[in-house]
């Protein structure tokens, strides 16, 4: 399976139950939390992966930095580890602080 539309709701049911706003994770470590299969590990790490690369803005979080290490017990594979932490919430502009200024000019001019 290369992509889950669960996998942005279970992150930040993951992160939310963690209560932090940054925290490395792994897939296992993902996939065991849920309970699921070593077949939906690659949906996580896509998923992963392109949070990295970019926002998705359907997830309120992002993916700083990518660590790799190599697991200490056979078969020794390349193992990743993902700095996750909320993304910054973009500014509102305060419209009711515009409104008064732009009035007065158009009167101005007139």
């Amino acid at each position: 399976m290369s992509f889950h539309s669960e996998v942005p709701e279970l992150l930040e049911v993951f992160m939310d139950t963690m209560e932090e706003k940054e925290r490395w994770v792994t897939v296992r470590e993902l996939r065991e939390f849920f309970g699921l299969d070593i077949s939906t590990g690659q949906a996580f790490a896509g998923f992963l992966q392109k949070i990295y690369q970019g926002p998705f803005f359907s997830c309120r979080f992002k993916v700083v930095r990518i660590e790799k290490f190599q697991d200490t017990s056979p078969p020794y594979r390349i193992i990743r580890k993902y700095l996750v932490q909320v993304r910054p919430q973009a500014r509102k502009k305060d419209t009711l602080s515009l409104t008064p200024s732009m009035s007065g000019s158009r009167q101005q001019t007139r």
